[in-house]
Order: C-alpha cells, then structure tokens, then sequence
C-alpha cells in the first residue's frame, strides 16, 4: 500500500521537479521555470499557490490523496488553457479583448491580460509537478497516456469553443459540429483518468484507434522532465 504523502515530501519533490526541469526539461519547460525563478517574488508567488495545493492533497484521506492529485492536476490544465489559446492562437487585437471579457469579466484588458499570463506561468510549472508525482512517484499510468490525451482533447475543444464565441466557426458547420462530440469524448476521457481500471474498454477501443500506422507517429508532449 502506498504511503500518505505529507504536505513537506510533497513540497520536496516538487521543487526536486522544478530544479530538473530547469537542468533537463525541453526547452519550453526550462523557459517556464526560469520565468518563475527570474525574480524572487515570482518564486515566492508560485512557491505560495503551490504550497496550497499540496496542501490540500497532503490533508486529504491516504487512500484519497490519489485522486485528489489528480483532480488538481485537472484543475491545473483547465486553469493554463485560456492563455495558452491566447499564445498558441495567436489572438490578437479586438478578438483578445473579447475574450478576455468574456472569461474574466470585470477586470480591465491591461488587469486581466497581465494576470492571466502570471496565472498561467504559475499553473503549468504546477501541472508539471503534479504530473511528475503521480507518474513517477507514485507510478499511477492515468498520468501517463489517459492524462495526456486528456490535454489533447481539452486543448481542442477549448479552442473550439473560444472560436464558437468569437463567431469564427459560424460558416464552418462541419467543425462546429465537432462541439458537443469532443465535449462527449472529454466526459468519457475525464473518468479514464479518475477510474482506469472502470475504463478498461473504453481504454483498449481509443489505444486501438491511436495506433501508429507505417505513416503516423504519436508526438511528444509536455509534462514531466526528461531523466537523465
């Protein structure tokens, strides 16, 4: 049985996390954690935020720390997903402003553009640490392939979506039709992650349907450092 992991190890093996990254990670991984280490109040800022969701893990039932791990790595993604459609997009002028309205009301464009990016720098150095615990602490493979499928779909779905809001897919019904059916597939992906042993068919039928052929090859993804 796997034992409790407290509030300290936790903290231990992320900030452990975070100096591999900066020695071995791929690039973008090292220029996201040497953003946050460039200043010390940056550091303190994330060191803060993360302490809290370690926390929460650490204060959670031993049997339970897994799936609240998990549960905020989830939160985690879905937090670092708005600026990264803003970046990865590249959303500019009255169209960025829209949607930063829409998401964060309330807030000036100059207010929320700046704590956006803070939040999403914070939220992916995080979502590296988590996923390095649970994959290669504590060996759960739901932070292996069904996490980071997770991020693929949600990923296109989010932009999706935002261009839904944006009014871009108006003349595109083939992949506004693609809404409701990633939303459907994130569903069945979401309890992969929280339940794979529940999602064992569902499992084996989207391995299947993912497998390499002699002219497709599965790209690498973010997430945890790269071993020495």
């Amino acid at each position: 049985m796997l034992r409790p992991m407290s509030h300290a190890r936790l903290m231990r093996l992320s900030t452990d996390c975070v100096e591999a990254v900066v020695k071995h990670g791929e690039n973008s991984e090292q220029l996201l954690a040497r953003r946050i280490m460039e200043s010390a109040t940056s550091w303190d800022q994330w060191e803060r935020a993360h302490s809290d969701l370690m926390r929460r893990i650490a204060g959670a039932p031993a049997r339970a720390q897994i799936d609240e791990l998990k549960q905020t790595t989830l939160r985690l993604l879905h937090g670092k997903a708005l600026f990264q459609q803003l970046r990865r997009a590249e959303v500019r002028g009255v169209q960025r402003v829209r949607l930063l309205a829409h998401f964060r009301p309330g807030r000036s464009f100059e207010a929320a553009m700046i704590s956006e990016h803070g939040e999403y720098l914070r939220k992916s150095l995080s979502y590296i640490c988590t996923n390095h615990v649970g994959a290669d602490v504590v060996g759960d493979p739901a932070f292996i392939d069904p996490m980071q499928r997770y991020e693929e779909l949600y990923g296109e779905y989010f932009g999706l979506y935002c261009q839904s809001l944006l009014g871009t897919l108006d003349d595109d019904e083939s992949r506004r039709a693609l809404l409701p059916l990633l939303k459907h597939q994130l569903g069945a992906q979401r309890a992969a992650v929280l339940d794979p042993r529940g999602a064992q068919a569902f499992l084996k039928r989207e391995a299947a349907l993912r497998r390499p052929t002699g002219d497709t090859q599965r790209l690498p993804s973010l997430g945890r450092p790269k071993r020495s």
